[in-house]
């Protein structure tokens, strides 16, 4: 995933746009070779390391080529903030 961002205020906040498009060969995690992929995004507060805000994508069932093709709006204070992207099958317990 790439992200470009620039900003002109250290300590201003501004809303980040995260389009969250498609996996590529994703490990095979079902027993039957495909997976239930998602993907969640976490940010979080970069000093304290506490979670300001979690979301997460639709599951696209049976496939290691997901496509989500999937928005969501944070506001975030480019200095103090970080943005974690996990990739998880649904059917796993770990």
């Amino acid at each position: 995933m790439h992200c470009a961002l620039s900003f002109t205020a250290k300590n201003e906040s501004r809303i980040l746009r995260v389009k969250v498009i498609a996996g590529i060969d994703l490990a095979k995690k079902d027993i039957i070779g495909a997976s239930d992929p998602y993907v969640k995004l976490s940010l979080y507060v970069a000093d304290e390391n506490r979670e300001l805000a979690l979301v997460q994508t639709k599951t696209i069932k049976k496939t290691l080529n997901p496509k989500w093709n999937e928005e969501f709006y944070f506001r975030v204070c480019p200095q103090n903030h970080r943005l974690l992207f996990e990739v998880f099958d649904e059917n796993r317990l770990v």
